[in-house]
């Protein structure tokens, strides 16, 4: 791992791009947490992370 790459203990890619997905259907965060087998607060906490009030997205970002 090179030191400016962060190491993701609880989501995946997988998990993030499933999130994405769910929440596209309108789903919500506990029924997210349910099927991919996380607590509903790490969901909220990483929507909340990462959402971006314009597009109303969850994405993810490249820092130079």
């Amino acid at each position: 791992m090179h030191k400016n790459e962060k190491k993701y203990k609880h989501l995946t890619l997988d998990d993030r791009i499933e999130i994405q997905e769910c929440l596209a259907k309108g789903m919500t965060f506990k029924a997210i947490a349910r099927r991919i087998g996380k607590d509903p607060t790490t969901i909220s906490k990483e929507v909340k992370a990462h959402l971006q009030r314009h597009t109303n997205s969850f994405v993810k970002t490249e820092v130079p």
